[in-house]
């Protein structure tokens, strides 16, 4: 039986995410919140509960703390569900390694769970993106920041980036634009580490994250459930090995191609003549 790893298969080096907030939850309380009136009808805000409170309290200092870290390494291993033509739903994942260096130098390396080796590199000039299974890379302008590198890799390239919003310093303002509802829902040790276990909604994710204790809020694990789509599919990614400082060499966001590799266009460009575009501007959004 041949089962499909992607919906879509465009350098695998990705698989989006939203991210982010439930109404006060408990282990036993599983019932959906009725749908919204109308906004005509829509009762006035109600204050948030201790639950509720605490929750986004947790939410915005991960936020803060993320986008104001100018240099990082982290690694984590994800899965992604993929609904088949059956409905079934089967499981693929990765290992991936994202070294940051605002404002403007981004590395995700990757390896997939067939061995497959990927890489995304951003220079503060350029992006390249390289294939190991087919030993190909495609490479294009896009000078600017780290955010404009996303916005341009997820929205005007096509590709998708897993957790992409975590690593934009623009993270502070754009979470309360996208969560509706975020509740504590309880303290957890991972590997003996105490962390803040968070669930939420947007329109189209329900999220949970578990997030360390103390001056360093990281998040250290995340499950999303993508609502909206068919068989609603999840998203998982285990973090490890935080460095807020890591020493970094120049080589780091150097891309030297192999000798045999052979470059190509991507794909979203085959079409468009060169120079038909303009670098990319943080006042839009990145799109999962």
């Amino acid at each position: 039986m041949t089962l499909k790893s992607t919906c879509t298969r465009v350098a695998p080096l990705l698989i989006a995410a939203l991210m982010l907030p439930l109404p006060a939850l408990s282990r036993d309380d599983t019932k959906a919140s009725p749908a919204s009136p109308p906004a005509s009808q829509a009762p006035a805000p109600q204050p948030l509960t201790e639950s509720q409170q605490r929750a986004t309290t947790l939410l915005a200092a991960m936020a803060n703390h993320l986008a104001g870290l100018q240099n990082l390494s982290v690694s984590f291993r994800d899965g992604y569900d993929v609904v088949q033509s059956s409905g079934q739903k089967v499981e693929f994942g990765e290992t991936r390694r994202i070294t940051l260096a605002r404002p403007n130098q981004l590395r995700v390396e990757e390896i997939a769970s067939d061995g497959r080796l990927d890489l995304a590199l951003f220079d503060g000039k350029n992006i390249t993106v390289f294939d190991g299974d087919s030993n190909v890379y495609a490479s294009t302008p896009q000078p600017g920041t780290v955010d404009d590198a996303l916005v341009f890799f997820v929205r005007d390239l096509r590709m998708r980036m897993p957790l992409a919003r975590l690593l934009s310093s623009r993270l502070p303002s754009e979470w309360p634009k996208r969560v509706t509802t975020v509740d504590y829902v309880e303290s957890f040790d991972i590997d003996g580490v105490k962390t803040h276990h968070i669930a939420g909604r947007t329109d189209a994710v329900d999220f949970q994250y578990w997030i360390t204790d103390g001056p360093r809020p990281l998040p250290l694990r995340v499950v999303l459930t993508y609502v909206n789509e068919p068989g609603q599919p999840q998203f998982w990614a285990n973090f490890s090995d935080w460095n807020t400082s890591p020493q970094l060499a120049k080589s780091t966001f150097t891309f030297t191609p192999p000798a045999d590799a052979k470059q190509i266009a991507f794909a979203a460009q085959a079409s468009v003549s060169a120079g038909a575009r303009q670098p990319t501007s943080t006042n839009k959004e990145i799109k999962p």
